[in-house]
């Protein structure tokens, strides 16, 4: 479906809320790629996007994991990270060595790169596949903007069984926040809960401030649409009663009047 913001005045008010990014460009990016993004179906999950990308990149396109050391974050490599990124991710100093998990054609592990720090041999090769790009033999390809916003909309609209199953049904990332289950929201992506109070402030703010900026001809399209379904279950709702009390011979006579 898309959500068509004023991108401008979205970004305004968010600054004017006392929140801020390293990235503002991107952030605009972001709000360009969601104008028709046909995985986000409402503001929640617009909202959720971005909150999620908040906490993970900053709203960085082109972050990837440990950038930093390597000089100023969110500035891509020519052709692999600096020798202190490369030893930290060799490292299994409280975590795992990415190394010993899979390299691709180039030689690199799947460490966290884009929007949302897709990570893991198994991520880069679905993902990848879901948004028709080779990610598992070029894991840079995630670092290009466009991919990098596919991955993200893409993994959190991609549906989950087990745990996350509500009713029997499985549910996706949006499905869950929009349920108002955001534990299991951040869960889905992170595996955990870390930054969990973090991005459910901005899941918060941004459903505001994407709420006041939507484009007036969206806004008409929501309220046409929501007035649309109305009209229609109306209809159904009239047509069956009037067959039932029709079958009944329940229905009144009615009268013209006399000038008829």
């Amino acid at each position: 479906m898309g959500i068509v913001v004023n991108i401008d005045n979205a970004i305004e008010e968010y600054k004017k809320s006392g929140k801020k990014t390293a990235f503002e460009n991107s952030l605009r990016q972001v709000l360009e790629f969601a104008k028709d993004d046909i995985n986000l179906e409402s503001v929640s999950d617009l909202a959720y996007l971005l909150a999620t990308a908040k906490v993970e990149s900053d709203y960085s396109l082109q972050r990837w994991e440990s950038d930093y050391q390597c000089g100023k974050a969110g500035v891509p490599y020519k052709d692999a990270p600096c020798q202190k990124a490369l030893d930290y991710y060799r490292s299994s100093d409280g975590k795992r060595n990415y190394y010993n998990m899979g390299t691709d054609m180039k030689g690199l592990p799947y460490f966290g790169r884009g929007l949302i720090q897709l990570t893991g041999e198994g991520n880069y090769d679905k993902y990848g596949k879901l948004i028709g790009v080779d990610l598992l033999n070029n894991g840079d390809k995630a670092l290009i903007p466009k991919n990098s916003y596919k991955i993200a909309s893409i993994f959190l609209s991609n549906k989950r069984g087990g745990i996350y199953k509500k009713n029997g049904e499985k549910q996706n990332t949006f499905d869950l926040a929009r349920l108002g289950d955001l534990t299991l929201a951040r869960k889905s992506v992170n595996g955990g809960t870390n930054g969990l109070n973090e991005i459910n402030k901005y899941y918060e703010l941004w459903k505001k401030v994407i709420e006041n900026n939507l484009d007036s001809k969206k806004k008409n399209k929501i309220v046409l649409g929501v007035l649309g379904i109305g009209i229609v279950v109306l209809l159904v709702a009239g047509t069956i009663t009037f067959i039932y009390l029709k079958k009944k011979g329940k229905l009144p006579n009615f009268k013209l009047p006399s000038f008829f």
